[in-house]
């Protein structure tokens, strides 16, 4: 089969469907009619525009029925999407494109339903028609029957391709090897300052901010990795198959989005100073202007996209054809505030590489108690998640009005589009108790904004250094040796809970203690200590996306468990939490036993011996 369409039909070679849509207008007599079933992916992709070309110039799509997944249930575990349409082999004189949107019905019944539906009412919201020279205009011709015909012509005019460069991003091949989360790498060795390509070259540092793509995130944010670029990716180059396109635009600013998305396109801001990966195409304007990612993150560029790519995989031809308007002065000065708005949500957080301390004990937000930090904390969340609705509203409505499609788009954002932190008790907890860990290990502290102790093999004179306090006057002191005992009871001094009421002490008093850890356990739903021995590490290895900072030395049956630092970790640290923790534990384990079991003798009650059972075969 393939060496038969190789042969015969190599100019319209793509798959065997898209073949057949080619060939059945040549089997039917000039003006006859033909009817299919197929796949949806010829009225977008690049690859049918042959097709689709031939449809709009030479034949006529009669009428279109958009089914979507799910359209045919006697087929189990359906999901393919596709579309029934009829096409005539002449071009009827007016032209007209007339179709049905079915694509949000779930099952085949559904859809019937709703084509009935829309059959008997001519103005149904999921009936459409368009002339066929509309689609035309659009670059590449795809089967966009949604869009208005102004809309159409709005691509004969300039496009993003002639603003600036728009480029794929680096593929270094051996990604394990060359990508890492930005706090696996040690701090000295990664280089944060550096904004064009010769100052990260003089810095001799190893590891350099990267962009590899992420969840959907507007304006800013989604900078989680490094990628080793020490002497220009010496050792990217020289391994197998790396694909270095552009590399004069390497850390230069411009706005960048995630190739494959999920839902909507988001476009962020691309800081000097970071190179993009292949699953972050960047657009880098020859006039740098925050007018750009303002109309990429209206509601515009979105409807323009629905055409473009509706497979929700945004390559960079894709937003080269993005129509171009004058920019807006208030539309610039809006994408700034909300570039802002982002990038401190961004940095509220442990996995942003700027983290400076946590929101909750920050002065404008601290309260006597945690509950009351934890509700201004839940305020300034909601005022900012309105300012951001407010400022994208605005910023649609002025594009809308530039491109002229008032009437066609609506400017609100609804509240879920918008991609700032909410407040949530029992998340915000677990970042708090993180935090408070964090403080024991000296990654962080109370006393100085940032991260302290995050290289290899630091250690307490490093932290007290850093801090330029001396230990007495540290408002907490992390832990002498970096390992944080978790276990069922208080068997040391350093274990985990009482560490964290000596947390909870140091940055809210003790007068408040028992309130703070009735909101911590009320907002966690269990148990402190049962939180640590079963969820945090969970959450931990959550967070930071299966490359956890703390890693978690535990016996097979997990009846020892202790966290150790990866920044603190030398040669001496598993002798330690052998020698200083294990053997000391079994010996006290060993004691108690002895006296438990006597207990279960000489107790005066038979209440107190079965409790002493109890404790005994635990």
């Amino acid at each position: 089969m393939k060496l038969f369409t190789n042969t015969f039909y190599s100019d319209k070679r793509t798959d065997l469907f898209a073949l057949f849509i080619s060939q059945n207008p040549r089997l039917c007599l000039p003006g006859a009619y033909f009817g299919m079933i197929t796949m949806h992916s010829w009225m977008f992709l690049a690859s049918y525009e042959h097709i689709r070309r031939e449809a709009l110039t030479r034949w006529s799509i009669i009428n279109l029925l958009h089914l979507g997944a799910r359209a045919f249930d006697s087929l189990p575990g359906e999901v393919v999407q596709t579309a029934s349409f009829v096409v005539k082999t002449q071009q009827t004189e007016a032209g007209l494109v007339s179709c049905v949107r079915l694509l949000d019905g779930r099952s085949e019944v559904e859809k019937e339903n709703a084509f009935l539906d829309a059959n008997k009412n001519v103005n149904s919201p999921l009936r459409f028609s368009i002339l066929a020279g509309a689609l035309s205009q659009i670059s590449g011709s795809p089967i966009a029957y949604w869009l208005s015909e102004k809309s159409c012509a709005l691509f004969s005019g300039t496009s993003f391709s002639a603003l600036g460069d728009t480029k794929r991003g680096l593929q270094p091949g051996n990604v394990p090897l060359f990508v890492r989360c930005w706090w696996e790498v040690a701090l000295d060795k990664f280089e944060r300052d550096a904004t064009t390509r010769s100052e990260a070259r003089q810095s001799k540092k190893r590891w350099f901010k990267f962009d590899s793509g992420g969840a959907y995130r507007r304006w800013f944010g989604n900078n989680l990795s490094v990628v080793d670029w020490e002497n220009h990716g010496g050792r990217i180059k020289a391994g197998r198959n790396p694909i270095v396109p552009s590399e004069h635009l390497y850390f230069e600013p411009g706005f960048v989005w995630s190739k494959v998305a999920t839902g909507l396109p988001s476009f962020r801001l691309h800081d000097g100073g970071v190179i993009n990966g292949d699953a972050s195409p960047c657009l880098f304007p020859a006039n740098f202007s925050m007018g750009y990612l303002a109309v990429l993150n209206s509601v515009c560029s979105s409807h323009f996209l629905s055409a473009l790519s509706p497979t929700l995989n945004f390559q960079v031809s894709d937003i080269l054809k993005i129509p171009v308007c004058p920019r807006p002065n208030a539309a610039i000065r809006s994408a700034d505030l909300a570039v802002s708005l982002a990038r401190a949500d961004w940095d509220n957080f442990e996995t942003s590489w700027d983290f400076r301390d946590l929101p909750l004990l920050r002065p404008k937000l601290k309260a006597p108690t945690l509950e009351a930090s934890w509700t201004h904390w839940e305020a300034h969340c909601t005022a900012a998640i309105r300012r951001m609705q407010e400022l994208e509203t605005e910023n649609n409505r002025l594009f809308i009005a530039a491109y002229g499609l008032d009437g066609e788009l609506q400017p609100e954002v609804p509240e879920a589009q918008i991609t700032l932190a909410r407040a949530e008790a029992r998340r915000d907890l677990a970042a708090f108790l993180s935090y408070a860990v964090g403080c024991m290990m000296g990654r962080y502290s109370p006393d100085h904004p940032g991260l302290i102790l995050a290289n290899a093999g630091d250690s307490l004179r490093e932290f007290l250094e850093k801090v330029g306090k001396p230990l007495t006057e540290l408002t907490f002191a992390p832990d002498e040796d970096g390992i944080i005992p978790v276990l069922d009871g208080e068997w040391f001094e350093d274990d985990i809970v009482a560490r964290t009421r000596d947390f909870l002490r140091a940055t809210f008093g003790e007068a408040n203690l028992r309130e703070n850890l009735r909101f911590i356990e009320d907002s966690l739903g269990k148990d402190l200590r049962k939180y640590f021995l079963n969820d945090f590490y969970k959450a931990h290895l959550q967070t930071y996306k299966k490359r956890p900072i703390y890693w978690l030395v535990q016996s097979p049956k997990k009846g020892f468990s202790a966290l150790i630092y990866l920044h603190r970790y030398t040669k001496d640290t598993m002798n330690l939490v052998l020698n200083r923790y294990l053997r000391d534990y079994q010996t006290k384990l060993r004691n108690r036993l002895a006296h438990v079991t006597e207990l279960q003798v000489t107790a005066s009650t038979a209440k107190a011996k079965t409790e002493a059972r109890k404790e005994a075969d635990k």
